[in-house]
């Protein structure tokens, strides 16, 4: 008998593909599961602050700068003063006064009382002088018929006792003086052909008696404080003062 055929062979059907799964999830047997999308965040409204930047730190990060410096500076200073001034500040640094050693009491540093003005009567009469150095020199030697002051000139013509006499002459001039000679000396008024202008009206009181005493002092060698009793600056002192003083 013949063969028989071998039976014709069943199509066969390849299997669908399983369809992807959602979000990247595997598929897997079993029931199905829902796969729900996360809603979007909304993005925050306006620009991201940035964070603002540490305080300037050394790199230790925990000290600033400023304050390194300081450490630095304060005890440099605390040394230069130490060397340059050991005993403390000078009297008249930073308004630093002097102390009486007798009272103990804190003064001036010329040791006068504190908080009465002390008037440099010196200085002012150097200063006044300026306008008398055309005539009698800058170092009290003269010009031309004009007198000098130096090598005793000065105290022969007004002795000590006299400076109200040199004050008198100097405020009323060659034409304001009333005798015909002047000073101990009896010199002849214009007698030399030089004359003496008037200062009167252009210096104070205060600049007639300081000039005289400054001439005095720094070309008749007088003594500092006998020249200053003689020209009664003692006394114009006092009554400066008690006006100060509201006396």
């Amino acid at each position: 008998p013949a063969a028989a055929a071998p039976a014709a062979a069943a199509p066969t059907t390849a299997p669908a593909p399983a369809a992807p799964a959602a979000s990247g999830v595997p598929a897997t047997d079993g029931p199905a599961v829902e796969v729900v999308a996360a809603e979007p965040q909304p993005e925050a409204a306006g620009p991201v602050a940035e964070p603002e930047p540490a305080e300037d730190l050394v790199s230790t990060g925990s000290i600033p700068r400023w304050l390194v410096a300081l450490f630095i500076i304060v005890p440099v200073f605390a040394i230069a003063y130490a060397l340059f001034l050991p005993n403390g500040p000078n009297c008249g640094d930073g308004g630093r006064l002097a102390v009486d050693p007798v009272t103990g009491l804190a003064v001036n540093c010329d040791g006068s009382e504190y908080g009465v003005e002390v008037i440099d009567f010196f200085s002012i009469g150097e200063d006044t002088y300026a306008s008398c150095t055309s005539c009698h020199g800058a170092s009290g030697g003269g010009s031309g018929n004009f007198p000098a002051f130096t090598e005793g000139a000065l105290l022969a013509t007004f002795p000590t006792g006299q400076c109200s006499s040199q004050v008198e002459w100097i405020g009323l001039g060659t034409r304001g003086w009333p005798d015909a000679t002047y000073g101990d000396t009896e010199k002849t008024v214009g007698g030399s052909g030089a004359v003496m202008p008037s200062f009167g009206g252009v210096l104070t009181d205060i600049e007639l008696q300081a000039v005289a005493f400054y001439e005095r002092v720094t070309f008749g060698n007088e003594d500092f404080e006998t020249a200053f009793t003689d020209c009664g600056l003692d006394l114009l002192e006092e009554e400066l003062a008690e006006l100060a003083a509201g006396g």
